[in-house]
């Protein structure tokens, strides 16, 4: 598979790389934790102006054209400015299961999502009462969540005004909203199921495996930020009346961090063609190839960058700890480790 950018590609990445370096600065960043529940309707608004809500969708759908790969360059860029809204849990993870489920109701709910008018999430999780560590928290508008029935598991779209009680929102280490939903106490009206059994076991799983890779692309831009970050201070930083960029020991400390994080590229570069495959069997070992070795790559460039750093690496002014609370909470949503490996096993 062939990732030389076009040029309109290329233009999107730019895009968001210049609304990241320029709107989204980290101060705005601990600011919306700290003053907007970790949301920011503005910047919503303004990623759906933008185009960056529809850019992984076909045109038949109401998208912009794009596929997986529009969909992990925004991730990426957006990985890199710590951007706390939840893009992969609206924009993939729940656009793409309406997409793939279809029908009339699916449709105009995706119509919402990619104008910045809704916020669906899909809810579930390995446990029959609870779905737990839904990302997106007291803004989602709509729950998409799978229920058993006597065929099988069918797809319901639920408000999110009407759960009550039923629903726990708190917060997550990086200060992103998140929630979880006693199942056991959700009445379910056939009348708001938008998918049976036939459609929604396949376009979920089709959509977790597109909402994982660009999990991975946005902690390749995390771990890119950290990289950096990192690297500038060695140079500014004196010891001996010289840069530390100087000492060999940690010249060779970022050398091991640049090639962990050209790992995890080219493990998210193979997850992509995956998405192209056919095959289910090759998609998910792809999928979940790429997700350890970001697993891997992130939490040894996080650790790296902090220590490098010293006792300012995880003060709350100093971006590199945001970055490594980042990476762990990307290493949760991605799912449970064994899983991964799972997968990796029975795909051999």
């Amino acid at each position: 598979m062939d990732f030389t950018l076009t040029e309109e590609q290329a233009l999107l990445r730019d895009s968001v790389q210049r609304y990241v370096e320029h709107d989204y600065g980290f101060e705005r960043r601990r600011a919306c934790i700290e003053r907007e529940g970790g949301f920011s309707a503005g910047h919503w608004a303004g990623f759906a102006t933008m185009g960056w809500l529809g850019a992984g969708l076909p045109e038949a759908v109401g998208g912009f054209g794009g596929g997986a790969v529009e969909t992990a360059l925004i991730a990426e860029q957006l990985g890199r400015g710590l951007v706390i809204e939840p893009y992969a849990a609206v924009a993939v993870l729940a656009a793409q299961t309406l997409r793939y489920v279809g029908g009339d109701r699916a449709l105009s709910l995706l119509g919402e999502v990619i104008e910045g008018r809704s916020l669906p999430v899909l809810a579930s999780g390995d446990e029959p009462k609870h779905a737990t560590l839904i990302a997106g928290g007291p803004q989602v508008t709509h729950f998409l969540l799978p229920m058993r029935e006597a065929n099988g598991v069918s797809l319901f779209a639920l408000r999110a005004d009407d759960l009550g009680p039923a629903r726990i929102d708190y917060r997550l280490i990086d200060g992103s909203p998140a929630c979880d939903l006693r199942l056991d106490a959700i009445p379910v009206d056939r009348a708001v199921r938008i998918a049976g059994p036939v459609d929604a076991a396949p376009a979920i799983a089709l959509a977790r495996a597109e909402a994982r890779v660009a999990l991975c692309a946005e902690a390749l831009g995390v771990m890119g930020r950290a990289l950096d970050v990192t690297r500038e201070y060695l140079r500014q930083r004196r010891q001996f009346g010289v840069p530390l960029a100087d000492f060999q020991v940690l010249r060779h400390r970022l050398a091991d961090m640049s090639i962990a994080h050209e790992q995890a590229r080219g493990a998210l570069h193979g997850a992509l063609a995956g998405l192209a495959q056919r095959d289910a069997t090759s998609r998910e070992r792809a999928v979940a190839a790429s997700g350890v070795m970001c697993v891997r790559s992130g939490r040894f460039i996080g650790a790296q960058a902090i220590q490098l750093h010293g006792a300012i690496g995880m003060t709350n002014e100093y971006i590199v700890g945001h970055c490594f609370k980042r990476l762990m909470v990307i290493e949760r949503l991605l799912g449970p480790a064994q899983q991964r490996v799972d997968v990796l096993a029975r795909c051999q």
